[in-house]
């Protein structure tokens, strides 16, 4: 018989049936028309029936229902043992007549026990869960819209919120849009994530928490949507992790690669335009690799910077190393010349091969006032002479004006 099956019957003060459900097949093992005219205690265990008696006297007395639990008559197995509640109702003139509803009581037991069981194991399952809550190292939430998606309210939040947000789960749970609350004004678009997750079912978002103490930390959010039973969206749940510690090290390396880059361009700068000193008065440029615009400008700045911090009488530019000397190279060269010379001291021009002689010419520049050596040990030799007059004396005998009467 099912656990849900119940059979009814209605006794005289005696305990004779008068009346019973179909169910009483099943509870009985007899059929209801079997059943009148019999008293139910005529039905028990021999062992059973002085209890049963005393318990329907008890119901006939009582106003309340009586329970007991008897064992049936067997037919040779082991007695079944059935639950009966039972209550006294009013009769015809006046006499008193008892109504029972009858179960297995084993069918009962095994729901009892069942029912226990399955209690048991959702408290286990239960504490199973808040124990993989509490392992998970970040805040586990869940947020249901209110009205819609743009106001929403936090159904749960694990512990470690206080942790974090310094707020405690009751204060997350207090208001709407708690999390719009705490989070940095500039971040609040990014961290609703409320379009992708209703077009994808997950999303992913970084941004800023206030803390409750004022503080800014850095957090990532995984989410995974929640939807109602047609498939719209109904809120979402997700973890949420401090990454402010791998946040601080990624600016402190990006801050880092950018001091190594700015090092490397001084670097390579210096490299680009290296500037010796020879011997008191004489400092020599040597020029390695192709001259674009921006290399030309650092070669003049340098050249001319060096001479004004050194005081040097004459500066030799070499240009062995340089494979092409076009018209912007020319330009480079005359403008560092000019630039020494207004500084008072004498630019020598050495590296001039066969080719760049000729391209100098084909391209017409005007090297006057520019000392040429082929070499650069010829340039140094000329340089370092000391029987060599000062840059404008010969032009300049009184020193009134020129070259000469800039560095007085």
């Amino acid at each position: 018989m099912s656990a849900d099956r119940r059979a009814v019957s209605l006794h005289l003060a005696d305990g004779t049936f008068v009346a019973a459900s179909p169910a009483a097949l099943g509870v009985y093992g007899a059929a209801p028309e079997a059943l009148l005219g019999r008293r139910l205690q005529d039905l028990v265990a021999p062992e059973d029936r002085a209890d049963a008696e005393v318990a329907l006297d008890e119901a006939r007395r009582s106003s309340d229902a009586i329970s007991f639990v008897v064992r049936l008559q067997g037919d040779g197995g082991s007695p079944r043992r059935i639950e009966i509640v039972a209550h006294a109702q009013g009769g015809a003139a006046g006499e008193s007549r008892l109504c029972c509803t009858a179960r297995d009581a084993s069918t009962a037991a095994r729901a009892a026990a069942e029912q226990v069981q399955l209690s048991s194991r959702a408290d286990e399952m239960g504490r199973r869960l808040d124990r993989l809550i509490a392992s998970v190292p970040g805040v586990v939430w869940e947020i249901w819209f209110v009205d819609d998606p743009s106001r929403q309210r936090v159904s749960f939040v694990s512990e470690r919120a206080l942790a974090l947000s310094g707020y405690t789960p009751e204060e997350w749970l207090s208001e709407p849009d708690f999390w719009a609350k705490i989070t940095h004004p500039d971040d609040r678009p990014a961290a609703d994530a409320s379009g992708t997750l209703a077009a994808t079912g997950s999303a992913s978002a970084q941004s800023r928490w206030t803390t409750k103490d004022g503080r800014l930390v850095w957090v990532e959010t995984q989410m995974r949507a929640l939807r109602n039973d047609d498939g719209s969206l109904a809120g979402y749940c997700g973890v949420t992790m401090d990454i402010t510690a791998s946040k601080q090290a990624e600016q402190e390396q990006a801050r880092l690669r950018e001091e190594i880059i700015q090092s490397q361009a001084r670097l390579l700068a210096e490299l680009s335009t290296p500037l010796i000193p020879l011997s008191d008065g004489v400092i020599a440029m040597p020029l390695v690799g192709s001259i674009d615009s921006a290399r030309a400008e650092r070669v003049v700045e340098t050249l001319l910077q060096g001479i004004s911090s050194s005081g040097a009488r004459t500066a030799i530019l070499d240009i062995t190393g340089v494979p092409t000397v076009d018209t912007q190279v020319a330009d480079a060269l005359l403008k560092a010349a000019r630039g020494v010379q207004l500084l008072g001291a004498e630019v020598v021009l050495t590296g001039i091969r066969p080719e760049v002689a000729q391209t100098l010419v084909t391209l017409g520049v005007e090297l006057t006032g520019i000392v040429t050596r082929g070499t650069l040990q010829d340039g140094i030799r000329y340089a370092v002479s000391a029987a060599r007059p000062w840059p404008g004396r010969r032009s300049d005998p009184t020193g009134s004006s020129g070259p000469a009467a800039l560095r007085r």
